[in-house]
């Protein structure tokens, strides 16, 4: 029988032996991924996996900026792409949490122009239908006109030219503005093919404009602007401090050069529909994020009460989630995002609660060969994540 400071000592030496083995593991996953970086054709990425509890593993490889050969490091800053819908699910659920809004709120309730389905004009479309993508509005050549170049833009030898004629053809305006022009009847871009031939909750179509009229309806449910609610309700509590929705003079110097898969960079660019994917971060602030969403998950957030994680990530009833989405077979609960420059993912795994970050700085999946690299990438983290946790 083992008893008093023999029990003591075993377990402490237990404890060390579980250290040993899970550095041992974190070195063969950096060992991995170094070998995989250095034969392909990828910028820079960082990494993260991460428990409920504690960040398991954080790495970061190859480059932020290859011409100035600047590393790629896990404080390094890029755009998120469409894992920004993530921010905008969570202040979905705080808005509803603060009672202003509900999931069956009609959104003709809400805003001050009226969107509805030409095809449908008596059902209403309301806020659930939006966060799961099943409001009938659909993305047309319009939205392209989103992508506005960035004010802090530098030229250089390497810019892709054809890009940054494509983005000074566009004009900067408010994002009311953008929406009202694209769904409301009076506005000069507005069609009916702007809008799915289904009724309002019933046939499931990704749009970004879903997210992006989400992201307006709450700034007027709250009277508070969404990039100011997003970092007074989310990135100051969760300690976010390097997430914004505007590249400025204090993030400059740790941003990304994200680069086409051809090797051009791409000019610094904005989305007037920002909302919907244009949300800066790194992995240090989405390993704090994604800890939380896990926490709040298995109903241990001080965060997020279990009662509004549950309208916000979904489960084995996917009804009510908040733009998170679950794969119907590995059951990981996240978002991914691409766009130019940009191959993203923020998931975790429902039953293991375990999850990972990846970033890169280029659009891998607009390249056959990037696009196995990157999910090579997946592949590598996913041999790992349970050993790290036992």
């Amino acid at each position: 029988m083992i008893t008093g400071r023999s029990s003591s000592i075993l377990f402490f030496g237990l404890f060390i032996c579980m250290e040993a083995v899970a550095q041992d593991y974190a070195e063969s996953l950096t060992t991995e991924l170094t070998r995989h970086y250095d034969a392909s054709d990828l910028p820079g990425f960082s990494v993260a996996i991460v428990s409920g509890q504690e960040v398991l593993y954080k790495n970061s490889f190859g480059f932020a900026n290859k011409e100035n050969q600047t590393k790629f490091e896990t404080t390094t800053i890029q755009n998120l792409g469409s894992v920004s819908k993530t921010i905008v699910g969570l202040a979905l659920v705080k808005v509803i949490e603060e009672g202003k809004l509900t999931m069956d709120t009609e959104i003709n309730d809400i805003l001050p122009f009226k969107v509805f389905n030409p095809y449908f004009e008596d059902d209403p479309i309301r806020i659930r239908h939006l966060a799961n993508h099943t409001s009938g509005i659909l993305d047309t050549k319009n939205y392209g006109k989103t992508y506005i170049l960035d004010d802090n833009f530098v030229e250089s030898e390497n810019i892709h030219q054809d890009f940054l004629e494509f983005l000074k053809s566009h004009s900067p305006m408010e994002l009311k503005d953008f929406l009202f022009r694209i769904l409301d009847k009076e506005g000069d871009w507005y069609r009916k093919k702007n809008f799915l031939k289904a009724p309002p909750g019933t046939q499931q179509s990704y749009a970004n404009l879903n997210a992006a009229l989400m992201a307006y309806i709450i700034s007027i449910a709250t009277e508070i602007p969404f990039e100011e609610y997003t970092r007074t309700r989310i990135f100051n509590p969760l300690d976010m401090g390097s997430t914004s929705w505007r590249i400025d003079k204090e993030n400059q110097a740790a941003m990304a050069t994200l680069y086409f898969p051809a090797g051009k960079q791409v000019p610094s660019y904005r989305l007037i529909t920002y909302p919907d994917g244009g949300l800066l971060s790194n992995a240090e602030d989405l390993s704090i994020f994604l800890q939380e969403m896990i926490k709040a998950y298995s109903g241990n957030s001080a965060y997020l009460e279990l009662e509004y994680a549950q309208l916000l990530l979904p489960g084995d009833q996917d009804t009510n989630r908040a733009f998170w989405g679950m794969g119907a077979e590995s059951r990981n609960i996240g978002h991914g995002g691409s766009d130019p420059g940009v191959q993203t993912d923020i998931q975790f795994n429902a039953d293991s609660k375990i999850g990972r970050i990846v970033l890169t700085n280029v659009n891998a999946e607009d390249n056959e060969t990037l696009w196995k690299q990157y999910r090579g990438i997946h592949d590598i983290l996913a041999q790992y994540e349970n050993k790290l946790k036992d």
